[in-house]
């Protein structure tokens, strides 16, 4: 009997979340799956990846340009001869670059039903600037047969290009890694507050959070600092803790092992995003039972903390933000309660809701 023919995925690169949807995708479906990544590994995401399990991955030759942290430009032809000889029941893009073009106008020509999916938001989408970014999204998006997002934002961004919104499916982000209980006493843990991300200004906050914790500290609270990843203001972040008197632990990059005893060893989680399109260490913080105090940029802030009130989410001005750390950690039970909140809406940003998003767009077009 002749196998089924795969759905094929193209992506930029693999991350610790997409492997564990990937592997219980492929175990879901009635078909193989094959993912084609544009490169093998990002420069700046220092994730230590297993190799792939239950499913083909492959990396396609071309051209790379990494221009920053989140900023990531891939030039890869061979998706179309890859496309055409694997002549896939479907294909899902992973947002939008060249070769997505490329893999799209390829899919048209093959007759073969495509999906765009997107982490992206109106509020940092680059093609209300660019008219390159813009022309990328507009040949992608109408043709697509159907939409995955893991946010209103993201469907409202699909619709904006011109999806149809009854063919978007709902695919939310979700940690790599469940923490196994029972979880450590918020109140016995030995850090008050949490940073956890790449240590920039541009897009994660890292300066403004070394001012709020140096607002503290002017307060007459200096708090126990824990910070998880690295970046280029580290040792601007180090030097001013310690001039403050702040006791801080910074550890680098951290495995997804590691992350899960790094989120349960802290009260608080500080997320001072300046353009995060979801923020998936708000799901890792609460998952962890530690409370989350955000900025209102990110998908995380306002459709999980916000809507769900599951968080607190607050401007960016750094004395507000100082008060505001002091209240939460001084008021355990408002800290339980949000926690209680996080309880109630953590199954519907699961794997589980994740790859039934993924089949119910794949059953549309079968």
């Amino acid at each position: 009997m002749r196998e089924p023919r795969p759905v094929v995925v193209v992506t930029g690169a693999l991350a610790p979340y997409t492997q564990v949807l990937y592997r219980a995708l492929a175990a879901a479906l009635d078909r193989p799956l094959a993912v084609l990544a544009c490169t093998a590994r990002e420069p700046a995401r220092q994730w230590q990846l297993a190799a792939a399990d239950g499913y083909d991955f492959s990396v396609l030759p071309g051209l790379r340009w990494h221009r920053d942290a989140v900023r990531n430009l891939y030039v890869n032809p061979g998706v179309v001869t890859r496309l055409a000889r694997l002549r896939p029941a479907a294909v899902i893009l992973n947002d939008f670059s060249p070769t997505m073009a490329m893999a799209a106008l390829a899919a048209r020509s093959l007759r073969i039903p495509y999906a765009i999916r997107t982490d992206g938001v109106p509020e940092t989408d680059p093609g209300t600037r660019s008219p390159a970014h813009r022309a990328l999204r507009r040949v992608i998006v109408p043709g697509a047969a159907f939409g995955l997002a893991p946010s209103e934002g993201g469907r409202t961004l699909l619709a904006g290009y011109g999806l149809a919104p009854a063919r978007i499916h709902r695919a939310p982000l979700f940690p790599a890694w469940t923490p196994q209980p029972p979880l450590p006493d918020p109140e016995a843990r030995p850090y008050d507050v949490l940073f956890c991300g790449i240590l920039n200004e541009e897009v994660k906050g890292a300066r403004f959070f070394t001012d709020v914790l140096c607002a503290c500290a002017a307060l007459g609270r200096p708090l126990r600092v824990r910070v998880a990843g690295d970046g280029p203001l580290r040792a601007e972040m180090a030097a001013r803790l310690s001039e403050a008197g702040i006791p801080a632990r910074f550890d680098g990059y951290l495995s997804q092992e590691a992350l899960a005893e790094a989120h349960a060893s802290a009260r608080l989680l500080l997320f001072p995003s300046r353009g995060d399109v979801w923020g998936i260490v708000v799901n890792e913080a609460l998952q962890s039972g530690a409370a989350v105090l955000a900025s209102p940029h990110s998908g995380a802030a306002r459709e999980l903390l916000a809507a769900q009130g599951c968080g607190v989410v607050r401007p960016m001005e750094v004395a507000d933000w100082a008060r505001t750390t002091l209240d939460l950690l001084d008021d355990p039970g408002r800290r339980a309660r949000l926690r209680e909140a996080a309880g109630r809406v953590l199954p519907e940003v699961s794997l589980d809701r994740a790859v039934a998003g993924y089949l119910a767009g794949l059953a549309s077009v079968a």
